[in-house]
């Protein structure tokens, strides 16, 4: 409550081919050295460029990504654009100066200047509720009404499932009271554009581009991604097989088209004009034209609001962006995550140095942060007369499993089968059907199998009392000798029929597949559901609003289910 009426205060009333690693090694890395632009000013970082180029060219080989824009600036302006790598690689065309690339998420914080500057002219209050905006919106809640507050902070209670309002099918619900508890939510921004819209009579991207993007002179970006700027726009990639783990350096294809109205992630950029967008925030809200925020607004955007911690990084969330200290520096940082795009934005309000860094992939849970931590750490040395850092280490190899002979030994199904694992020092090796697999570590206990037996699931382990008992792939379950509870388990018959393969029609959210293992629904073959009502499941543990509705059963199956409005119908592949 403190932190709330702090922020009141300071306001008032008023704020697909295959194209891998293969391909790109075919076309060449040597062509990835980078195409930058710098002010004079940035000679004096020429060091520290030539490492942080010599560090992107690897990163990019390492992670299997195409291309890469790089902005760097201080609070005088832009140091340094950089490109690397390939918009297309078909074409062989190269990331330039022109190319957009979606920011994703970091688009937040666009939308939290626009409403901050709404506050500031009276036309909204952001204590009060969203309905007294959005009249029409339906919401199913047991708690008191959320404001816009509570969705600039990710505290409203709503789902953190990536939905689109626009294809939502069914109410809201919320799983907490407002301002509890932090839940990254994609749809409590789409809500802020449609109450932008309300507030200002015009649409949510002619106020993004009136009050953010000209102001700052961002006029090669594009406040929506509409078919308008597709040629400008990089072609993205994804694992050419998107229903399955993806292995490192796993192929990847071309990524759907797809239009993105929604101010959860809507912005696409050039590396320049993310630069001016760096200075801006690293002069606390004022633009090389004018000021986008009065000095209180900026630090009621950059206020914690709620603790949040950031990639495993102590921090928290104020509005539409991550904030605290780290080994004395004041940071303000986000992340963005598209169907085919990744990107990373920091900056030091300490040394004053800021970095944005996007790649034209989706490559699981990666972000290029370490290249735009590494970018702040080297211009940071460089401004202390310091040494130059060395750059990050290559990721490890996923084939080294240092604990490998913890899981070697022969499992046993139910009926018999089994399954035989080894260790070669610290390799894990799967021995099936006179193959040997070498198995790809994916987290703690979890492993990738390149095999067409076991493409589908990741295989994981159980232990008990800190001793590996039991493995698990899908439907499947073995134990070994060790294993000492239950072998059968019940469960409702009703549930066979919701097991299978499911799909959505939205590149965003692929498919999905639902198992039964040891008498429990499971989603993706890993996420345990619990049942609250027929045909309605919960996952298990969880207290938010997030519901899974089976219906409409055909022959003994059922060939829909809905993930909190988002669509899945039945596809008859395994």
């Amino acid at each position: 409550m403190t932190k709330l009426l702090t922020r009141r205060n300071l306001l008032g009333k008023g704020i697909k081919a295959g194209l891998g690693l293969a391909v790109l090694h075919q076309v060449g890395f040597k062509s990835l050295a980078a195409i930058s632009q710098q002010t004079p000013p940035a000679n004096r970082f020429q060091p520290a460029f030539q490492l942080l180029d010599e560090f992107i060219t690897r990163h990019l080989s390492d992670i299997g990504a195409p291309g890469m824009t790089l902005a760097i600036a201080n609070r005088e302006g832009l140091l340094r654009e950089s490109h690397y790598g390939f918009a297309d690689l078909k074409a062989g065309a190269k990331v330039t100066s022109q190319t957009l690339f979606q920011i994703g998420s970091i688009s937040k914080s666009f939308v939290a200047f626009v409403m901050l500057q709404l506050a500031e002219e009276g036309k909204l209050d952001l204590h009060k509720p969203v309905v007294n905006y959005l009249p029409w919106l339906r919401i199913e809640s047991e708690f008191p009404a959320f404001t816009t507050h509570h969705l600039l902070s990710h505290t409203a209670g709503l789902s953190g499932v990536p939905l689109l309002i626009r294809v939502a099918a069914t109410p809201l619900r919320t799983g907490s009271a407002p301002g509890t508890q932090f839940v990254y939510s994609n749809i409590g921004y789409d809500l802020l554009g449609f109450i932008i819209e309300a507030v200002d009579k015009r649409t949510f991207a002619e106020s993004l581009r009136k009050r953010v993007l000209e102001p700052l002179g961002m006029t090669s970006s594009a406040p929506i991604i509409s078919n308008d700027v597709r040629s400008r726009m990089a072609v993205g990639y994804g694992p050419l097989l998107d229903d399955r783990p993806f292995p490192a350096k796993g192929k990847l294809g071309e990524a759907a088209w797809i239009e993105v109205p929604e101010a959860a992630g809507s912005v696409a950029a050039t590396a320049k004009d993310m630069g001016a967008y760096l200075q801006m925030l690293l002069n606390r809200g004022v633009g090389p034209r004018a000021r986008l925020l009065s000095e209180r607004s900026f630090e009621l955007l950059t206020q914690p609001a709620i603790k949040a911690p950031f990639r495993g990084e102590d921090a928290n969330y104020g509005y539409g962006l991550w904030n605290g200290d780290s080994k004395g520096h004041k940071l303000l940082r986000h992340t963005g995550g598209m169907v085919a795009f990744s990107s990373a934005m920091y900056a030091d309000l300490t040394d004053g140095f800021a970095a944005y860094a996007s790649v034209n992939a989706r490559i699981g849970g990666y972000r290029p942060v370490a290249v735009v931590r590494y970018a702040l750490d080297l211009l940071s040395a460089t401004s202390r007369g310091e040494t130059l850092p060395v750059a990050p280490p290559p990721p490890p190899s996923p084939e080294v499993v240092r604990n490998a002979a913890e899981f070697a030994g022969t499992f046993t199904s139910n009926d018999g089968k089994k399954i035989v694992l080894k260790n070669e020092g610290e390799r894990l090796i799967l021995e099936h059907s006179n193959r040997r697999i070498v198995l790809e570590a994916a987290g703690l206990d979890r492993f990738i199998v390149k095999d067409p037996d076991f493409e589908l699931f990741i295989l994981s382990f159980g232990r008990n009392q800190g001793k590996v008992v039991e493995a698990s792939h899908g439907s499947s379950w073995w134990t070994n000798e060790s294993y000492a509870g239950p072998r059968t388990f019940d469960y409702p018959k009703e549930w066979d029929a919701f097991t299978g393969h499911y799909r959505s029609d939205s590149p965003w959210y692929g498919s999905q597949r639902i198992v039964i293992r040891k008498g429990t629904l499971l989603l993706g073959g890993d996420v345990p559901l619990s049942q609250i009502a027929p045909g309605v499941f919960v996952i298990a543990g969880a207290d938010g609003p997030d519901r899974i509705v089976f219906d409409t059963i055909l022959a003994g199956q059922t060939i829909r289910a809905n993930f909190s409005g988002i669509e899945f119908h039945r596809t008859f592949t395994p």
